[in-house]
Order: C-alpha cells, then sequence, then structure tokens
C-alpha cells in the first residue's frame, strides 16, 4: 500500500521536475539561499542549523519571560486581575525589534546573492527563455526566501511567548487571539526589515554606476548592521515610553519595530491613542517598501543582470599613493622580514576589500560602539566631563572598543579567502616559521594604535595630558595582553587555511569571552578610577594582575610542543586515536 502510495507522488515529482519555469525558480532559489559558485569565502553551514539559529533568539527570549507572566510573579505584585494584553506591549515591542533586525541582517548577509550576475548571465543568456520569466522567477525565490526567514524568526516565539503568557488566561479563546496577532505583527515585521534591505538594493544598483556601487556596498552594508544594532539597544527602554502615551502622536516619532507592536495591541483590541495611526503606519509601510522593492528589482535588473556580460565580478576597493606611503612607514617601524612585508599587504587589502571579511571585523566594532555608546547614556550624569577624574564607565569606553576590535580581527582571520590561491603561501613560505603570529600581531597592532591615538588626544583634552598617558599606557598593555590572548596556538596565514571546523569546546570559550568582557571593560576601569584616588593600593593590584597574566601567557607559549607551532593550510580536528609511526618512513 505504501507503494501504491509513494508512486503517485514520485510521478507528480517527476514531472514537476520537467516543467522549465519550476526548474529556473529552483535555479534562482539556490543562487539565493547558496550564494556563488563554490568559490565564496563564507564559512559553509547546512540550511538546517542556519535556520535553528535564526530562530533560537526568539525562543530564547521567550522562555526567559516565564518569570514575568508566572503566578508567582502576580502574586508578588498583588495582581488579582492580570491582563496579559497590556502587559506584554514592552515584550511586543522586543519581539519586533528582534525580528526585524534578524530578517534585515539575513538580508545584508546574503546582499550579493539577491541580484541576478554575471553567473546567471552566462548560464541564461544564452537558453531561449524570456527575459520576464528570468524577473518573474528570481522574484518567486526572494518570496520564498522572505517567508522562510518571516517564519524561522518567529517561529519558537510565535508558539512559546502566547502560551507563557496567557498561562492564567480564562479562555481558549484569549489564547488564540494572543497568538495569531503576535504572529501576524512579528511576520510583517520581518518582512518589513528584509524588503526594506532589498529596497535599499536596488534604488542603489539602479541609480548608481556599477563600479561606484561595488565600492560603496561594503560601506552601506555595515550602516545598516550599526543601525540594526542601534534598534536592539532599544528594546528595553522605549516599550515603557510608549506604554506612558495617551494622546495621538505622528508614527514619524517612533521607529518602525513600534508601528508593528502597536498593530498587535490595536488588533486585539487594546484602547490606547496612538495605536490606530502607528498600526496605519505598519501596513502603510510594509506595502510602501513591497512596492519600492519590486520597482526598483526590476530597474536593476537591467543593469544587473542583460549588461553583467561587460562588467567584472569583483572590482578592488582603491588604494593609492596614501597607502603606499604607510606601508613603506610600516616597513621600516613595523614590519620585519618578507612574510611580515607581504603578508601584511596581503592581508589588510583582503580585510578592506573582501565584503565578508570586511563586515565581520566592522561588525563586531558596531557592536562594541553601541555597548559603550549604551554604558555612556545609563551612566547619565555621572560621566560628566566637567569632573577631574573621569568615571568608571569613561575610563572603560576604550577598552570595551579595544575589546569588540581584537576579536572582530580574529574571527576574521579565521575566514577562508578562496582557498585555490594560497598555492603561492604554500610554495614560499618555509612551514617551520614562527612568523605567523607576528604578522597577525602586527595587523592587530596597526589597528589599535589609532583607537591609542584618538584616546589619548580625547583624554586630554578633557582631563589633561597626566591622566591621558597614564590611561593610555594602561590601555597599550591590556590591548597587547589581549591580543597575544587571542593569538595563542595560531600558526595560520590569515585567510589561507580552511575555516575551523566545530569543537566541544567551542561553547564554553563564548562563555569565557563574554565574561572576559565584563573584567576587561567594566573591573579595570574601576580599579584604573580607584588608582587616581589612592594610587598605592589599587595601582599595585593593577600591575600584579597584568604581570600574572603575562605569566600565564608566557608559559603557556613556553609550554608548546614543535609540531602545534607548524604553519598549517587545513584546520582539522585530532584524530581520536593517534598511532605511532614506527617505520621511520620519511
Amino acid at each position: 500500500m505504501i507503494l501504491t502510495l509513494e508512486e503517485p507522488q514520485r510521478s507528480r515529482w517527476e514531472s514537476l521536475n520537467e516543467n522549465g519555469f519550476y526548474r529556473l525558480v529552483r535555479h534562482c532559489a539556490d543562487r539565493v539561499f547558496y550564494g556563488g559558485d563554490g568559490t565564496s569565502c563564507d564559512v559553509e553551514m547546512g540550511i538546517g542549523a542556519v535556520l535553528a539559529i535564526f530562530s533560537t533568539p526568539g525562543t530564547f527570549a521567550a522562555v526567559a519571560l516565564a518569570v514575568k507572566y508566572g503566578t508567582v510573579f502576580h502574586f508578588l505584585r498583588n495582581e488579582a486581575h492580570f491582563n496579559a494584553y497590556v502587559a506584554s506591549f514592552p515584550d511586543e515591542y522586543f519581539f519586533a525589534v528582534l525580528s526585524m533586525t534578524i530578517a534585515g541582517a539575513v538580508a545584508v548577509w546574503k546582499w550579493d546573492s539577491l541580484l541576478p550576475d554575471r553567473r546567471d548571465h552566462a548560464n541564461l543568456a544564452h537558453l531561449p527563455i524570456l527575459g520576464g520569466r528570468i524577473l518573474v522567477a528570481n522574484l518567486l525565490a526572494l518570496v520564498i526566501l522572505v517567508v522562510i526567514v518571516a517564519v524561522d524568526v518567529n517561529a519558537g516565539s510565535a508558539i512559546l511567548f502566547p502560551l507563557i503568557a496567557c498561562w492564567t488566561a480564562p479562555t481558549i479563546g484569549y489564547i488564540v487571539v494572543f497568538f495569531f496577532t503576535h504572529a501576524v505583527a512579528m511576520m510583517l515585521a520581518a518582512v518589513f526589515g528584509f524588503v526594506a534591505v532589498l529596497a535599499i538594493l536596488g534604488i542603489l544598483m539602479a541609480s548608481l554606476p556599477y563600479r561606484v556601487f561595488r565600492k560603496c556596498s561594503v560601506y552601506v552594508r555595515t550602516t545598516l548592521l550599526i543601525l540594526f544594532v542601534a534598534l536592539l539597544m532599544t528594546s528595553f527602554s522605549e516599550g515603557g515610553k510608549i506604554e506612558t502615551i495617551h494622546s495621538a502622536v505622528a508614527w514619524t516619532n517612533f521607529p518602525p519595530p513600534v508601528w508593528f507592536a502597536a498593530l498587535c495591541q490595536w488588533l486585539r483590541g487594546i484602547d490606547n491613542a496612538p495605536f490606530p495611526a502607528l498600526s496605519l503606519a505598519a501596513v502603510l509601510g510594509t506595502v510602501a517598501v513591497l512596492v519600492i522593492a519590486t520597482g526598483a528589482y526590476a530597474l536593476s535588473y537591467r543593469r544587473c543582470f542583460l549588461r553583467s556580460a561587460e562588467t567584472m565580478v569583483i572590482l578592488p576597493a582603491g588604494g593609492g599613493a596614501v597607502a603606499a606611503h604607510v606601508l613603506r612607514a610600516l616597513d621600516g617601524v613595523l614590519l620585519r622580514g618578507p612574510v611580515q612585508r607581504g603578508g601584511f599587504r596581503f592581508v589588510i587589502k583582503t580585510l578592506f576589500r573582501s565584503e565578508t571579511h570586511a563586515l565581520t571585523w566592522i561588525g563586531f566594532t558596531a557592536v562594541g560602539v553601541m555597548i559603550a555608546s549604551n554604558d555612556l547614556l545609563l551612566a547619565g550624569s555621572k560621566t560628566a566631563a566637567s569632573s577631574h577624574v573621569p568615571s568608571a564607565v569613561v575610563l572603560g569606553l576604550p577598552l570595551i572598543l579595544t575589546y569588540f576590535l581584537m576579536f572582530g580581527l580574529r574571527v576574521a582571520f579565521e575566514i577562508p579567502g578562496p582557498l585555490r590561491a594560497n598555492w603561492t603561501f604554500r610554495l614560499g613560505v618555509d612551514p617551520g616559521t614562527r612568523e605567523c603570529a607576528a604578522l597577525a600581531r602586527r595587523v592587530m597592532i596597526a589597528f589599535e594604535v589609532p583607537l591609542l591615538a584618538v584616546s589619548l588626544v580625547l583624554y586630554a583634552h578633557f582631563w589633561g595630558w597626566e591622566i591621558a598617558i597614564v590611561h593610555t599606557l594602561l590601555l597599550a598593555a591590556m590591548a597587547g595582553l589581549l591580543i597575544e590572548t587571542l593569538l595563542l596556538g595560531f600558526r595560520k596565514i590569515p585567510f589561507t587555511c580552511t575555516a575551523p571546523p566545530f569543537k566541544q569546546t567551542t561553547s564554553v570559550a563564548v562563555i569565557l569571552d563574554v565574561l572576559g568582557l565584563f573584567g576587561f571593560s567594566a573591573a579595570v576601569p574601576a580599579l584604573e578610577r580607584h588608582a587616581f584616588v589612592d594610587p598605592l593600593r589599587s595601582a599595585t593590584g593593577i600591575a600584579l594582575m597584568l604581570l600574572m597574566w603575562w605569566v600565564c601567557l608566557y608559559g603557556t607559549r613556553k609550554n608548546q610542543i614543535e609540531p602545534e607551532r607548524r604553519l598549517i593550510f587545513e584546520d582539522a580536528l585530532p584524530p581520536v586515536l593517534e598511532v605511532l609511526d614506527l617505520t621511520f618512513r620519511k
């Protein structure tokens, strides 16, 4: 019986595969989902793993809200009649922000795959297919991607959050209304975030020359990531502000996630003056970005597809006399030997010209900027520049930026470039060299020096040269120790080795990195602040801490054996069973 059921399904599947338009849509979907032609430097991950990562933040956030909506919380607050519809507005805003930013980040990540390129022209232009059918197929592939992202991002929260929030609901209908209103509003927020990025991409592609578009693409993507991080920073404060407004206000006074949170409440029948206008803005805004994205996509279609045979796939990001003079100065001051000099130029150009690598370290730095800005705003009057000694928050700002900048560079080093081009390093670099860590160290120092200079000038302007010099020296020492810690066991030329496999200790390392951020950017600035008041005790504590850190690093490096220092081009897990080669074969 099972065979008789499978036979019609198999025949329908085969007939569908023979349909030309279906195969065209499938080709466009494969390009959107999997990117280029296999030469991309993206870290390869399965679709299932990527979808699981996208749905995880919302799921964990919904579970974390169990305390707020639990019966114990209601009892402690003496709430006999708890209205989950009203109480959930700040949380709805948080989920709207999360949904919009994740969907927008996916669009930024897939930026180069959202429009057809030269490879599509080479594969499809010679076939008897109308250009309009190719355009429609690409649009359908994008619709499929938008729907999958919108559903996946909200899959966990759309199920768990209504159950948790309406745990004490009087009727099933109460839960059903909560579920559908939450799902509709959050999925619309995800669609808005994704399509808004697509609209920006289409407008830039339709209005700018292709060479200019390629050069400014990385900066636009970086700006979008910074905006998304800034939206995330408002997720814990903006919702409470809206609750205090009881009169009609203009929708332009609020960020887009507020529109969709208000839409969710308006669909539930919550009577609040700003909600109707904000709900209308959510609906009209989504329709507007859909229309703009479709129009811009159609206008840019001829430029990026029909004319793509006349353009280059990858264009250089620039460079000129200033960069040449800076590199020659570094040759005499910072770089030693041909490996460092040649490798330094290769690494710097990759970090600025490759969009994947540039977005990695710039994205980490953007997170650091947002966290530093948020700390500064929350500190309020305590960070006033009129004080004769800066507060611990102000002292910690450059440490936060250093921490995220160095981590961003370290992560970018692990992302491989086109590995078919690493044969130059395989042939020209001695595998026994110990200059890999030295090369990476000098690159990280080159990025840290401008931050040290800016820090010195700003602190000198507000608090005098004595405090500025002391703080900059401490910042330099902390940055140097952090660089040495991040480069422990580093024996690669950046971008020339395969991506490291997932290890069981990776999750532990992430937890330690988060804890290290608090120690690096909170504990040390507090000690430094006390050192300006009580130099003997606090300064001695800081010196001992830095000395212990250096001793640990020195001991770890000395205990490394020779095979752990050799240059590698393939990163793999150690074998489960070690075999002794007793045949003495070379």
